[in-house]
């Protein structure tokens, strides 16, 4: 459009300048009429004017000749750009049919899209919720954690006094079963009693020279605990305690004297003692008893000195018995 204009404006421009050269040629023979008859310039003055006046509208006429050719260059010029525009043109708005088309596409997937965020935003909510309801039962059970864990702590510090008490307890079993046993072992080492003869069997009298010796009493009534020892005859105490002990001796048919006595470790606590039966006294007893505080270990025995009988009567015995333990 401005082009064309542009040409519009330029033929109007030459047509008034051809009016105006018309009016000026017409207007200079009127004015050389007037000034023959008035003042009767020559003629040859009115035809300079119009040679003047005709050689500058063809100056004129190249110059917008000039001008209309560099126009047209130009106007092709711009037709040239202007067939690029439009095809620029053209392909700008093939382009933004195609961005129409994704703008649309995208358009869609943004609504798809707001539509799966408002279904997210709306499990997001039932979620939250739903964390919310999570929380507050976290918080019940930590609170019941809480208390279960103060409840266990009682527990094991009741439990841990129950242990101690237990311990003491089994401590003072301990004690009491050793305090027990050891009774057991005393009730049973209380039982403390023997008797023994001299000889198993057969009779004679059993002859020592003057120095005393121990007789050993090998024919066993009772031996309860066994702490006497018919193989050596001494009698040894199980507990420390108060025993009573008794021994006799019987003389027959002997040239020789009877002397005896009890014998506590190594040392002689009582005696009995005979002289030599004659014929018209063939038989003599004789007999004695103490009672000792013995400890444990300590040992009890029988010595003879000279010569004592024994027979199937068995009239020559060491008896002992603990009274009661000290």
């Amino acid at each position: 459009m401005n082009m064309r204009t542009f040409m519009a404006l330029l033929m109007v421009l030459l047509l008034c300048h051809l009016c105006r050269a018309q009016i000026i040629s017409s207007g200079n023979d009127s004015s050389d009429e007037t000034d023959l008859a008035d003042t009767q310039r020559p003629s040859i003055e009115g035809s300079e004017e119009d040679l003047v006046l005709q050689t500058d509208i063809w100056v004129e006429l190249l110059a917008l000749r000039d001008l209309v050719v560099e126009q047209s260059v130009e106007l092709r010029y711009l037709k040239d750009r202007v067939t690029v525009l439009d095809s620029l043109v053209e392909d700008l708005q093939k382009e933004n049919t195609v961005m129409e088309a994704r703008m649309t596409a995208a358009e869609i997937l943004v609504e798809e899209l707001q539509m799966k965020n408002d279904a997210q935003a709306r499990d997001l909510g039932i979620a939250q919720q739903n964390i919310s309801s999570i929380q507050e039962t976290l918080t019940v059970c930590e609170l019941h954690v809480e208390e279960v864990e103060k409840q266990q702590e009682a527990q094991a510090r009741e439990l841990a006094a129950a242990h101690l008490e237990l311990s003491a307890m089994r401590e003072t079993l301990t004690v009491s079963e050793l305090r027990v046993e050891m009774l057991e072992k005393q009730r049973e080492v209380v039982k403390v009693a023997f008797s023994a003869s001299l000889l198993e069997s057969g009779e004679g009298n059993i002859e020592y020279g003057s120095e005393f010796a121990t007789l050993i009493f090998r024919n066993v009534f009772t031996n309860t605990g066994n702490h006497y020892n018919p193989n050596t005859g001494y009698f040894t105490a199980p507990v420390r305690g108060v025993y009573y002990f008794r021994f006799t001796g019987h003389m027959a048919y002997s040239e020789k004297n009877m002397r005896m006595r009890l014998v506590k470790n190594s040392n002689a606590m009582v005696f009995i003692g005979d002289c030599k039966t004659p014929s018209t006294d063939p038989e003599d007893n004789a007999s004695n008893g103490v009672v000792l505080q013995l400890e444990v270990g300590d040992v009890v025995s029988v010595q003879l000195s000279d010569s004592v009988w024994d027979d199937q009567y068995h009239r020559t015995t060491f008896s002992g018995f603990l009274l009661f333990p000290s």
